[in-house]
């Protein structure tokens, strides 16, 4: 009896020793540190301030690069365009700026006086076109039928407007050359302008 009980204390003892192994292995195994974790970084209040400053400062460059460059471009673009030398000198004459203009295309210019309502007119209108074409001569079309605009300043100029059909030829900077009263075929319109674009050519 007293062995049988002494031999339960052991196994107990025993028992007991191997469970305080297993909870010591168990303590061990949970006070182990986890994997190591990337580092997450805190910034403090004033960091954080600065990376916001930085980044408003990197977006407001964007636009301002982009309106600093729309603005060269506007102020090349608004370039003034420099005003012909001939066409100043034209209108400052007196002449109507239809005529100015054909003076500063070219440096003889065949004014046709022309009516629609005389069939003869349309038919000179039509040589003096052909013959100024003809001649390298600008073309200009007047018609006397309607009042003002260049009729009123040609009017004003000449002192007195020819009869239509009528073909002036004006050379620069703003000769009246040649009066071709009537009907002029295309041959007489050209010899014209010939004759007006001759540098020692004088005024008829």
């Amino acid at each position: 009896m007293t062995n049988s009980a002494h031999l339960r204390g052991i196994l107990i003892a025993g028992g007991l020793a191997a469970l305080a192994i297993v909870l010591a292995f168990v303590t061990l195994a949970m006070n182990q540190a986890p994997p190591t974790a990337a580092a997450h970084t805190v910034l403090s209040l004033k960091q954080r301030h600065l990376a916001s400053a930085t980044r408003q400062k990197a977006q407001a460059a964007k636009p301002a690069s982009a309106k600093h460059a729309a603005t060269v471009k506007a102020k090349v673009a608004v370039k003034p365009k420099p005003v012909d030398s001939n066409l100043l000198a034209a209108l400052k004459a007196g002449l109507p700026r239809v005529i100015a203009q054909a003076l500063a295309a070219a440096p003889v210019a065949v004014v046709e006086l022309t009516s629609p309502q005389d069939p003869v007119a349309a038919l000179a209108l039509a040589e003096a076109r052909a013959g100024a074409g003809l001649g390298g001569a600008s073309f200009v079309q007047i018609d006397v039928d309607r009042s003002g605009g260049a009729v009123q300043v040609l009017t004003r100029l000449l002192g007195q407007l020819p009869v239509a059909p009528a073909t002036l030829v004006y050379q620069r900077p703003a000769t009246l050359y040649m009066t071709l009263q009537g009907f002029n075929d295309r041959t007489v319109v050209q010899q014209a302008v010939a004759n007006a674009a001759q540098p020692a050519a004088g005024a008829a």
